[in-house]
């Protein structure tokens, strides 16, 4: 028997993980943005790259520094094969158990790799063909159904999110976590020889990257890359403006920021032939003066919140 949650609505963008998140908490918050859930998670200010510039670098997230502000706002439990310490196959199981209880009570559930190693929003189950009903990157492949047996096939990750409301909402508190933390990944610490790099240091490696005479992935994975940081920027921008006349210096530079990713994404598409070495060399160049820009935009935050506090 197929049970299904009307209305429910992920929109298009980049960021798959904010996607489905808009998708599950609007079906109860209907005050809630897409701005509000970039700004307030802290995700439009994050930046990581692996050094080889590999496809997964936007979503190679620090999953608690971007849910840990946002459960300011929302209940947001998380099971994970990994975290918990648990069988693949026994996470698959309650997460299928688990996500038929949130979605009979009217919540939809946030799912990792369901088809692609994207995020997907749950929002419906049929229990006899152990399928869920999901929205998300390529779901219209297979008709918006996948069974649970399916999750963590490309990355062998299994987990899942069950966003429900919180009583004791505060966006003031979620805020002040999100741009504290925006500050402090921009200066994080990396290891020399680490696989990942985190905040303004993964401008250079970004840079270099770019810079390469031939690329070290392909086309469309280099340019995951710039289509998801020029979504989250552009957020940031909007979502700093929001904020006051304090934090318009830091508004404006991520304006910058953005401007110049949006850009690349301009000049080159996702799926668009591998660009020239020339071409790439000016879209190093546009990625240089973002790198400044966040700087100067990190420094301007980082004052309006000392003002603040």
């Amino acid at each position: 028997m197929a049970t299904v949650i009307p209305q429910v609505h992920a929109p298009a963008l980049a960021s798959s993980m904010i996607s489905s998140i808009y998708g599950a908490v609007h079906t109860w918050d209907d005050s809630i943005t897409v701005t509000d859930l970039f700004g307030y998670s802290g995700h439009a200010f994050i930046l990581n790259i692996e050094r080889a510039m590999c496809a997964s670098g936007p979503t190679g997230w620090d999953w608690g520094a971007i849910l840990f502000p946002l459960r300011q706002l929302y209940s947001l439990k998380r099971l994970c094969a990994n975290c918990d310490m648990r069988d693949v196959d026994e996470a698959r199981e309650l997460i299928w158990e688990r996500t038929q209880v949130s979605i009979d009570a009217g919540r939809p559930v946030v799912l990792w790799d369901a088809l692609l190693p994207e995020f997907y929003l749950a929002y419906g189950y049929d229990d006899e063909n152990g399928t869920f009903n999901i929205q998300g990157p390529a779901a219209e492949r297979v008709a918006g159904q996948v069974s649970y047996l399916q999750l963590g096939q490309h990355t062998g990750q299994v987990w899942a999110i069950f966003p429900s409301p919180r009583e004791d909402a505060d966006r003031d508190a979620a805020r002040d976590l999100a741009l504290r933390g925006a500050v402090s990944w921009h200066h994080w610490e990396n290891e020399r020889d680490a696989q990942w790099v985190f905040g303004g240091e993964a401008w250079d490696v970004w840079i270099e990257a770019m810079r390469e005479e031939e690329l070290a992935v392909e086309p469309a994975a280099a340019a995951l890359n710039h289509h998801v940081y020029a979504e989250c920027r552009r957020q940031a921008a909007e979502f700093l403006k929001w904020q006051g006349e304090q934090f318009a210096t830091a508004a404006a530079c991520y304006d910058t920021v953005a401007s110049n990713l949006e850009a690349i994404v301009k000049g080159w598409p996702m799926n668009a032939a591998q660009p020239t070495h020339n071409e790439r060399i000016s879209y190093a160049e546009l990625l240089v003066i973002a790198r400044d820009a966040e700087d100067a935009g990190v420094a301007a935050l980082d004052e309006a919140l000392l003002v603040k506090k």
